[in-house]
């Protein structure tokens, strides 16, 4: 059974996942059974492109190189749509939500969220705004709609610290973390140390 993703957003982030899922598509089927269709991506400024059947992904990534729209997708798909419906419409199991985000209101990325989870969806992003300011609400929302909410991107540039900490290490007493926890602050240490 193929799990079916859906892409809100098709920047660095989902274009890459699109490449790992492409290169390491034998390995992870040969390896742990998994087998992926993005069937829909939906980005504000490169447009939308959904196929049940799934997409063909090599085209989209090669869309996305050359500047022009997800629109210019040749096939038999729906195109044009916003992320909501996208979300909501989809034959999708899994939705990746990878929007640019204002992390001060935490939107669009916190209605993708509940849109999902409304829906019967997974959600798994990398975008800090629900995290960081519904976590708690939005993990009942998951909970009562029996999907999961998978943040574990919003970390230390996707360490799996949070999965480490509820999985291997859940009957350990974590007291400290000590260390440089995000790319920013590790770009930005060394630079103030030589001005």
């Amino acid at each position: 059974m193929k799990i079916k993703i859906a892409l809100i957003g098709f920047g660095t982030v989902g274009q890459g996942l699109c490449e790992i899922l492409l290169s390491k598509e034998d390995y992870l089927n040969s390896k742990y059974g998994f087998k992926a269709s993005i069937v829909a991506i939906s980005d504000v400024m490169k447009g939308a492109v959904y196929c049940t059947d799934g997409l063909d992904i090599q085209q989209c990534l090669d869309l996305a190189q050359d500047g022009k729209s997800l629109e210019e997708y040749g096939g038999d798909c729906e195109k044009g749509w916003d992320s909501l419906r996208t979300i909501k419409e989809t034959n999708a199991d899994i939705i990746c939500e990878l929007a640019f985000t204002d992390v001060k209101i935490g939107e669009p990325a916190i209605t993708h969220c509940k849109a999902a989870f409304e829906s019967g969806k997974h959600i798994v992003t990398s975008n800090k705004g629900p995290a960081a300011l519904q976590y708690a609400a939005l993990k009942i929302l998951a909970e009562q709609n029996n999907v999961k909410f998978m943040i574990e991107g919003t970390v230390m540039s996707g360490t799996p610290v949070i999965n480490l900490t509820n999985g291997p290490l859940a009957g350990c007493e974590i007291t400290a973390i000590k260390g440089i926890l995000n790319g920013t602050t590790n770009y930005m240490l060394p630079k103030w140390k030589t001005e």
